[in-house]
């Protein structure tokens, strides 16, 4: 008879368990990067009810491909079949392909809820974020037709990919993806748009979400606006908006380099509808360096200093950006047009990265962890935006460099 997974799931007291054995080995252990990965495996030993050893066999080359440079789940098997006993890539293959779909995202929200723990132990303050949303796309070669793949822009030699959509703290020191949900054809974004915000909310205090320009448009705003959030994102440039660019320019004419205009506005989506129809936004206007942008947000009872400064803290979204370079260090490749495999492997790129964000917050001194928390006062809107623009006295930098903490994992993993 064929292995079978049987999931067994983890329970709020294997969770306590789990956080309180974890914490202490984090804080005791000078070895980070063992227990990370230690950790790593014993979710994964008690989300299945399988034997641990099956379990090992089975999980090695998922974990180690995303370890390992250009590594895939075929060359590991193939490099460590006689050193560790694994079972042949095509059975591992067949076998991970009996998965369902959603088992690497079940994983990924274990994970995250103990490690947020974990960090809440060792000096992570939750006092409010700014949380980056976003779209990533992993380019595809195969099967256009395929459920799971969408168009896009031509890249890396192709116009297809697998859609993802993905949500990351932009703090320092604590940049961990909160959220990453896959984008079949035929599915609602907005929708996974909505179920993504309920799910990050019981995760962590969100005071403001960054959004791209991708996500400009009114069902996506009345979407936050019922969820009770606060968003600002870029707006693309239309007829109107050109207008008031050369309007901005001709104004800003005899401005200096360093000296920059903003306006505020009232701006209404689908204004020639019926009200029912209508979404209102605010509309900033900022001419800098001789350049005009456009952005749209839903808080409309502030300064104009105080939308420059939002405007201002829009640029911190580079951190998502950061995050996308780094998990591309650790993206394993596949072959595979099998739906789970392709999610499981995108899910563990993403959980082995939240690992090594991990072992670098607890690797830096206390007063290094978060260092814009000090300025978040009494934790409002206008307190976390001030606090995005403060001039700190240092710069975090990850103590181990994410192509350290490959090689070394790699090791303590086997």
């Amino acid at each position: 008879m064929g292995f079978e997974f049987k999931v067994r799931g983890i329970s709020k007291i294997d969770k306590k368990r789990l956080c309180t054995q974890y914490e202490k080995k984090f804080r005791k252990d000078k070895d980070v990067i063992n227990v990370a990965c230690s950790f790593l495996l014993e979710i994964i030993y008690l989300y299945f009810e399988n034997d641990k050893e099956k379990l090992f066999k089975l999980f090695f080359p998922v974990v180690t491909s995303c370890l390992i440079e250009k590594g895939s789940i075929h060359s590991i098997t193939q490099e460590y079949k006689d050193e560790k006993e694994l079972y042949s890539w095509s059975y591992t293959y067949r076998i991970i392909n009996t998965l369902d779909e959603n088992v690497g995202l079940e994983i990924g929200r274990v994970f995250r809820d103990i490690t947020l723990k974990i960090l809440k132990k060792n000096g992570f303050k939750n006092k409010g974020y700014c949380v980056a949303i976003d779209t990533t796309i992993r380019p595809f070669y195969g099967d256009k037709d395929l459920f799971m793949i969408k168009g896009c822009k031509r890249k890396d030699g192709t116009n297809y990919g697998l859609h993802y959509l993905t949500a990351s703290i932009i703090e320092e020191g604590v940049r961990f993806n909160l959220m990453c949900i896959h984008l079949p054809s035929l599915t609602s974004v907005a929708r996974r748009v909505e179920n993504l915000i309920n799910e990050i909310r019981k995760m962590v205090p969100t005071k403001l979400f960054f959004l791209d320009r991708g996500f400009c448009g009114k069902e996506y705003c009345k979407i936050i606006r019922w969820l009770k959030h606060k968003f600002i994102m870029p707006i693309t440039k239309n007829k109107k908006l050109k207008e008031l660019e050369y309007c901005m320019k001709e104004e800003a004419k005899e401005f200096q380099n360093d000296e920059y205009a903003i306006v505020a506005l009232d701006y209404v989506f689908s204004e020639d509808r019926a009200k029912e129809y209508q979404e209102k936004v605010r509309l900033l206007i900022l001419y800098t360096k001789g350049e005009v942008v456009f952005f749209i947000t839903n808080i409309f009872n502030l300064t104009l200093e105080e939308y420059h400064d939002l405007t201002k803290v829009y640029r911190y979204r580079f951190g998502i950006e950061t995050n996308y370079r780094v998990d591309n260090i650790f993206n394993p490749f596949t072959s595979s047009v099998t739906a789970s495999t392709r999610y499981l492997l995108m899910q563990t790129s993403l959980i082995v990265q939240d690992v090594w964000m991990l072992a670098n917050f607890i690797k830096h001194d206390d007063e290094k962890k978060q260092p814009r928390e000090k300025y978040k006062n009494e934790y409002s809107l206008i307190d976390i935006i001030r606090a995005r623009i403060q001039k700190l006295d240092l710069v975090w930098r990850p103590i181990i460099p994410a192509i350290s903490f490959k090689r070394k994992a790699n090791l303590n993993f086997q």
